[in-house]
């Protein structure tokens, strides 16, 4: 006998009475509900809450400045001896930041190392569905590759791939509802750090392609160059562009879902825009810096 397939309505349908239900409970928020032990009794109550949109943005996106305000013990996802190490590390103003973002890239780090582990472990001669989506994925940029840089050049690939899928799914694992979890790439210091390693792979390319000096008369010889100055600029400004880019439109997307999410008290349209600025915006911005670090190389050594 087949098993009936539930209609992807009806699930909608549910998932919104559900989460109507717990919003009329909860009072909108103003009320939470309270489980545990008060003066050794138990206890399983209502409890009144203020919920400050503010505060909230504070929070989420100025961790450490919230929490030195309040005067309050930061809430650690993760190891207590890691936290007071980075806190000696860095200062008590920006533990809570570096150690949550450095948390979020070892996640990541190891999701991409788990799948590539996996992927090929498992290739077979009649490929599976990852494998079949991994083909597709490095065949589609190994065509760009190609088409930019040329056919000889087609090493570049697996940069180019490792790039695309690191930045994809620190995108993506924003929206995994763990408590902790959100994209580092909302976090300046991760475009910016890709950025300079993009430039830098670009000016590395080109010294191996065309010699140091040859290369960096560009910049440093005004007889042969006499725009050098503005060509050093232009340079800055690449690290500037893609790195802002990617960092503004992600930070957007989450302030956007957590503003809109509390003005419909968190009802039904959180998905949509989850599936908008997690997985749309996200993939896209992820296509377009790795296409950018793809064309500043193409710029410098394509044929």
């Amino acid at each position: 006998m087949t098993k009936k397939k539930v209609p992807i309505k009806r699930l909608l349908l549910i998932f919104a009475l559900v989460e109507i239900a717990l919003v009329v409970i909860s009072g909108k928020f103003t009320k939470e509900l309270e489980l545990g032990f008060d003066s050794g009794k138990f206890v399983f109550r209502h409890v009144s809450v203020t919920y400050d949109l503010q505060e909230k943005i504070a929070e989420e996106f100025q961790i450490d400045e919230y929490y030195m305000l309040r005067g309050e013990d930061p809430t650690i996802y993760g190891s207590e001896k890691f936290y007071l190490f980075f806190k000696k590390l860095f200062g008590e103003a920006t533990a809570v930041g570096t150690f949550n973002l450095l948390r979020m890239l070892l996640i990541v780090d190891l999701v991409l190392i788990g799948v590539a582990f996996l992927i090929r472990r498992s290739l077979l001669d009649r490929p599976s569905k990852p494998q079949i989506t991994f083909e597709m994925l490095y065949s589609f940029l190994e065509e760009f590759v190609s088409e930019t840089l040329g056919k000889d050049k087609i090493y570049y690939t697996p940069y180019i791939v490792t790039l695309f899928l690191f930045l994809w799914i620190c995108n993506m694992i924003g929206m995994i509802p763990i408590p902790g979890f959100f994209e580092p790439t909302r976090n300046l210091n991760v475009p910016l750090g890709l950025g300079f390693l993009a430039v830098s792979i670009v000016h590395l390319s080109a010294i191996k392609f065309k010699g140091a000096w040859k290369h960096l008369q560009n910049y440093v010889n005004p007889i042969k160059n006499p725009m050098c100055a503005l060509d050093i600029v232009s340079e800055i400004s690449k690290v500037v562009s893609i790195s802002f880019r990617l960092f503004g439109n992600i930070l957007g997307g989450a302030i956007i879902i957590l503003v809109v999410s509390s003005l419909v008290s968190y009802v039904v349209v959180p998905v949509g825009l989850n599936l908008f600025f997690g997985i749309f915006v996200g993939t896209i911005q992820a296509f377009v810096f790795t296409m950018l670090a793809l064309t500043y190389i193409g710029v410098e050594v394509g044929d």
